[in-house]
């Protein structure tokens, strides 16, 4: 089968023909229809992951799924051949990737895609909005709390304030203004504050001079910064989530902080699959392109394009 791929240690990712995966034991093959580009497959096709992945070449690249199921490994007797699903690529070996005609992975990293949910839709939600997911899980927010999402306009963010107020949340975002505000305002974003300029945890506080119950934290990786942030806008007892591992406990002494990974279940994967169905979660695509132009979907997000990029294989 063609897949894109990562031939070798220090190579070029180039599409290449490799054998078709065969589903083991409670796995599913999926012939891939739809996928899309996450800053954490940039870094596996630069090599830069290997420093908490193992590489195993060649490397066949894309961590979203969505497609049809070709045929299921024993064990699995809930999703049948022919039926919709969506999905990720989730584990600390770099090998098997969704970037390719047909990929194998366990029954637990799938759900069933709902109807009325297009391919680029179910190809766009894996990993970004499963982040997203844990993150709000680790804050765990009450109707009204005050919710500060750093990050918002990423897929991540996106799919984040979302999910903050389907549960009653009110969110502040941060977005430079123009496209980026005009985006997380429509992802239902109520206050959004401008990153780029002064000092942002003083501009969040002007707006909420009582602090906010959370922060959740797309961007830091500095252990430092993301203190000096939290201890800045966060009210008493307040919660953090960190995507960069950069929560620091000891510092962040009386918060509660959470340095969070996008870890796959079934049950996980099902509840974003309800919540697409019923229209609570919308995937924020806006870019797509085609298989053969993955290299430019990559450039497109290291540019720092808006939401979520599609790519239709």
């Amino acid at each position: 089968m063609r897949a894109y791929v990562l031939p070798a240690e220090g190579a070029a990712p180039a599409f290449a023909e490799i054998e078709v995966p065969e589903p083991a034991d409670d796995e599913v093959q999926v012939r891939v229809t739809a996928s899309s580009v996450n800053p954490h497959d940039v870094m596996v096709a630069s090599g830069a992951a290997a420093r908490y992945m193992t590489y195993r070449y060649p490397v066949v690249l894309g961590s979203d799924v969505a497609g049809v199921v070709e045929a299921v490994g024993d064990g699995v007797h809930d999703l049948t051949p022919g039926q919709r699903v969506f999905g990720l690529v989730r584990e600390l070996v770099a090998a098997r990737g969704s970037f390719g005609e047909l990929v194998a992975v366990p029954r637990d990293w799938l759900a069933a895609v709902p109807d009325g949910v297009t391919e680029a839709a179910a190809g766009a939600l894996g990993l970004a909005a499963l982040t997203a997911l844990r993150c709000v899980e680790a804050i765990a927010p009450t109707t009204d709390e005050v919710v500060l999402v750093n990050g918002a306009t990423g897929g991540v963010g996106s799919y984040a304030v979302q999910m903050l107020v389907a549960r009653g949340a009110t969110v502040v975002a941060t977005a430079r203004p123009g496209e980026e505000e005009k985006h997380v305002r429509d992802m239902g974003a109520t206050e959004v504050v401008d990153w780029s300029t002064g000092d942002l945890a003083e501009r969040v506080r002007s707006m909420q001079p009582a602090g906010v119950a959370a922060v959740i934290d797309l961007v830091n990786r500095d252990r430092g910064v993301l203190t000096a942030l939290a201890a800045g806008v966060l009210a008493p007892g307040g919660r953090v989530a960190s995507t960069g591992h950069a929560a620091d406990a000891d510092a962040l002494s009386g918060f509660r902080t959470v340095n969070v990974r996008a870890e796959a279940d079934r049950a996980a994967m099902a509840l974003l699959g309800e919540l697409a169905g019923s229209g609570r979660l919308r995937a924020p695509v806006t870019r797509t392109f085609r298989m053969d132009e993955i290299d430019s979907a990559f450039a497109a997000l290291r540019d720092g394009a808006l939401g979520k990029i599609a790519v239709r294989i």
